[in-house]
């Protein structure tokens, strides 16, 4: 059998299918005229469209990255993200330039997540036609695929854009460098069977390394994207040395099939350039008893019995309340019944994907081959993601229940993966009516045994109507993703989940600050960060839970904590019930015989804000008692 019957046969990134090996150059205007530019106009109204459906809302982690990013403008040098060494500030420096351009704002802050998700859509794209060609699809299957994933990256399920959209430490940025790593590896090995010169793979390996590195020092998410491309090249070294193996007729000596291992000897390559790209983490590590290492060697967990019982539990939260949440799009505060069909339709994609892929291995159909280089990689990562997330130490909180959502965002790179499914199914169901609907014609022009009804004008509206049936389905699809944007809660879309009560405007009460001249306050760090960034600074807040429980509470910037530490009389921010006469803090103060100024502000439906300034004298929340400075009261 030959072996491209065997679906192992490829061909490099710069072959047409069925063309000539010289590639038609294209016009200069060709460019212009790509869909391309229309997934990135939509996916940029989308996103603007929904930052200011939500009133530009930050939440306090949010706030930090600002606050670190105009730090930077004033001469400091973080590496990590406020007290957790292992989100690098990547991040903060992208929003740093964009506040050097525009100045600080919540605007400029968004812009940076808005601006590198058309990097998204742009990589997956360049990543769909990759796969395209390498499968030998038609042009006008090229087409097809490529547009759909485009259109499906520009949008995606509501969940999987608000994390994109949120600065959480990396997020956005660490999907940049996945989709690179897949794209540089796919690219890696099409030239490695092509035969290129040892010199373009030793380029094409530190390339690799660097971004390896680089999103190493950005986010651990990266693990996902780097075992993909681990298990994608070391599947490709066992595909060529079986393909070796079988040409070899007399029998060669072993040396000979090993030829294709030898090669992955210029892995060497990356070494130095991941160590570049790590740079950052290195310097920070030196100095911090290497925290930051110990932190990624903990993520994974021991193995033991009780463990792989975790992993099991962790795994059915993931099929039962995490995938659907990415697949589907609901927030944890939505009503999620509008979502199911949307998560019906997204894992039916996925799970005929699979199935496709399988049945291309026992069935050497060529459609299914197609659909084999098309959706393999994807899937790989797709794979490789849910396996991350399940074994991952963190992921435990996923027990916590479906309506907190506190690791969901761990899980967002299956998102990545999905236009992809999307994409090779309605191009399959595309190339096979146009395959069908081709034979019958043949048959009718051939004059062959065909029912009377049966002309050519008959195939060719039949096979009209199949595709225009199919696309209408996946503009619903688009179209209802779009919707979910819309019926999105303004004041709870960006809001933590930790605290999603505290008010999406706190307009009010900073100017309520600003009017009494209050430059110090106690406040939870969700409630606190986004006063200070809205007001440059110029209003310091900080959280005393550090100060109350530091073995469970994270002091994020120690220099904001003991300038109100040491403030004379700072204020007291405090989230209420919205029916409570006379709030635990103000009996706290009145027990204490210690005069005050308050204002109520109103929060979320339920919940308000109490601002109370002592005026008597100055009052500790190390005080007894004054432990109070939750989310819920």
């Amino acid at each position: 059998m030959d072996i491209k019957e065997q679906g192992i046969e490829v061909v490099t990134a710069d072959q047409s299918p069925g063309a000539s090996h010289q590639p038609q150059r294209k016009p200069w205007y060709a460019l212009f005229l790509s869909p391309l530019w229309v997934c990135l106009l939509i996916a940029l109204l989308l996103r603007t469209w929904l930052v200011i459906h939500t009133h530009s809302v930050i939440d306090g982690d949010e706030a930090l990255v600002g606050i670190q990013a105009e730090r930077i403008l004033h001469g400091e040098v973080p590496l990590y993200f406020y007290g957790q060494a292992y989100m690098g500030s990547l991040e903060a420096y992208l929003v740093a330039l964009l506040f050097a351009i525009a100045g600080p704002s919540v605007w400029a802050l968004r812009a940076e997540p808005i601006l590198l998700s058309l990097v998204v859509v742009w990589l997956t794209w360049k990543l769909a036609g990759v796969l395209a060609r390498a499968a030998q699809l038609p042009a006008y299957a090229q087409q097809i695929f490529m547009t759909i994933t485009a259109l499906l990256a520009a949008i995606p399920p509501l969940y999987d854009t608000v994390v994109e959209m949120r600065l959480l430490g990396g997020y956005i940025e660490t999907f940049v460098l996945m989709l690179l790593l897949l794209l540089m590896v796919l690219h890696l090995t099409l030239r490695w069977h092509a035969g290129a010169s040892s010199k373009e793979l030793a380029l094409r390996w530190v390339g690799i390394g660097f971004i390896v590195g680089l999103g190493c020092w950005v986010n651990p998410l990266i693990i996902s994207g780097v075992l993909a491309a681990v298990i994608w090249v070391a599947g490709y070294c066992i595909v060529e040395i079986v393909k070796q193996y079988k040409k070899m007729d007399p029998p060669l000596p072993v040396s000979a099939t090993l030829h294709p291992a030898r090669i992955l000897l210029l892995t060497a390559a990356a070494l130095p350039a991941c160590i570049f790209g790590l740079t950052p983490a290195l310097i920070w590590g030196a100095t911090h008893q290497w925290q930051n290492v110990t932190y990624i060697q903990n993520l994974g967990g021991s193995l033991s019995r009780h463990r792989l019982s975790i992993i099991l539990h962790v795994t059915h939260a993931y099929a039962a309340c995490v995938a659907p949440r990415i697949i589907g799009g609901a927030l944890p505060t939505e009503n999620t019944a509008i979502h199911w069909p949307l998560v019906f339709l997204g894992v039916f994609c996925i799970a005929a994907t699979v199935v496709l892929i399988v049945s291309s291995f026992f069935w050497h159909h060529p459609l299914l081959l197609h659909i084999r280089w098309l959706a393999a990689l994807p899937t790989l990562f797709a794979f490789c993601a849910a396996f991350a997330y399940c074994t991952g130490s963190a992921s435990v909180f996923a027990l916590l229940g479906c309506n907190l959502d506190d690791t969901g965002r761990y899980a967002t790179p299956l998102m990545l993966a999905l236009p992809f499914f999307f994409a090779t199914v309605f191009t399959a169901i595309c190339m096979y009516i146009h395959e069908k609907s081709k034979r019958q014609l043949q048959n009718v022009n051939d004059e062959k045994r065909t029912p009377l009804y049966l002309t050519s004008g008959t195939v060719a509206h039949i096979s009209s109507f199949g595709q225009v049936l199919l696309f209408s389905l996946l503009l619903i699809y688009l179209g209802t993703q779009a919707w979910t944007y819309a019926q999105s809660n303004a004041g709870y879309t960006f809001q933590s989940t930790y605290c999603p009560v505290d008010p999406a405007n706190n307009d009010s009460i900073i100017a309520y600050m600003q009017h009494e001249h209050i430059q110090y306050f106690w406040a939870s760090n969700l409630l606190a960060y986004p006063i200070v960034f809205k007001t440059n600074s110029s209003i310091i807040g900080a959280d005393p839970r550090p100060l109350l429980h530091p073995r469970e509470s994270i002091n994020r910037i120690p220099s904001y904590t003991n300038a109100v530490l040491h403030a004379d009389r700072p204020s007291m921010l405090v989230l209420i019930k919205h029916n409570d006469p006379h709030p635990l803090l103000l009996r706290l103060l009145d027990a204490r015989k210690v005069t005050y100024h308050a204002a109520v502000f109103t929060s979320e439906p339920g919940y308000d804000v109490l601002v109370v300034t002592p005026v008597s004298r100055t009052v500790s929340p190390l005080e007894k008692g004054f432990d109070i400075f939750t989310c819920y009261p």
